[in-house]
């Protein structure tokens, strides 16, 4: 691994246990984050910390941040993390538009800085674990440079083609997230209706052609158990399937299940609340289910 330090912005639910890992890596670290209570664990570690980036060292940053707009604003914004320091490089692993990718790109390189968008896909398990998938878009020998650093946190790395490829992939990855989830979780709630054991079901499909990280990871873990909490609202779920939507109308690609599933899934983000985690459209499709809707 290079002697790169790294500078963290966005240390929320998965942010923290990905720079978590870094830290416990020994990697030269700093964090930052709006939120005070987000950046206790790191002070108490002794970890530089502050609320932007702009006086924060580090040759890389990553973000981990909601959108794309919150990345721009942590990056170039007022007191952004590269508007007073020239960075390395900057590897996005938010889920964003790969069109605003594109431009930040541009944006980042007049600052001196090289972009890798780099979303990761695993939940909070694989974040803490550091099993996380990372789709990774930008020039090679960039991500040559950087795939040691990811691996920290990650352990399945595919570099998938140039800047904004991460993000492409990323999304249709969700698109497919959102379809089994959606279809597991229905045939879940038809077989119990019918009087089926639900743990039951769960392991036959796994032992069969219906097994998805929704059958193996979701419903044992977050659906049966009533939880609720494998990690990832609502809000952001229905935005990372808008963006596969888009992609789909702008290669003009007739996609009639994604634009229905994306409905879907909104409608159930409208009714049961932005912030609710995705495997709680249990609960939805089981009250449809006992109203006979």
């Amino acid at each position: 691994m290079s002697d790169d330090s790294v500078l963290f912005i966005g240390v929320g639910r998965m942010g923290a246990l990905m720079a978590m890992r870094l830290a416990d890596a020994g990697i030269a670290l700093s964090v930052a984050d709006i939120s005070p209570e987000s950046l206790r664990p790191f002070q108490a570690r002794g970890v530089q910390v502050a609320a932007t980036g702009a006086a924060l060292p580090g040759d890389i940053v990553i973000t981990m941040l909601p959108s794309d707009a919150e990345v721009r604003q942590a990056l170039l914004g007022p007191e952004g993390a590269c508007t007073t320091i020239r960075r390395k490089m900057v590897i996005d692993m938010s889920s964003a538009a790969p069109a605003s990718t594109k431009t930040l790109s541009a944006d980042l390189a007049l600052q001196g800085s090289i972009l890798l968008d780099a979303p990761v896909s695993g939940g909070m398990a694989g974040a803490r674990e550091g099993s996380l998938t990372a789709m990774v878009g930008g020039e090679a020998e960039s991500f040559a440079h950087c795939r040691a650093l990811l691996a920290v946190m990650c352990a399945a790395i595919f570099h998938v083609g140039p800047v904004g490829s991460g993000h492409v992939v990323k999304a249709l990855n969700n698109y497919l997230s959102a379809a089994t989830l959606w279809t597991a979780t229905e045939a879940l709630v038809i077989g119990t209706q019918l009087g089926l054991d639900p743990a039951s079901m769960v392991e036959v499909w796994n032992g069969g052609s219906g097994k998805s990280h929704a059958t193996e990871v979701k419903l044992p873990h977050h659906v049966l158990t009533r939880s609720f909490d494998f990690g990832q609202s609502l809000s952001l779920f229905c935005k990372d399937i808008g963006i596969a939507a888009d992609l789909a109308h702008a290669a003009q690609v007739p996609a009639p299940a994604l634009d229905a599933l994306f409905a879907m899934w909104r409608g159930a983000r409208d009714k049961i609340g932005p912030q609710e985690d995705i495997t709680a459209i249990a609960r939805l499709l089981e009250a449809n289910a006992g109203s006979g809707a």
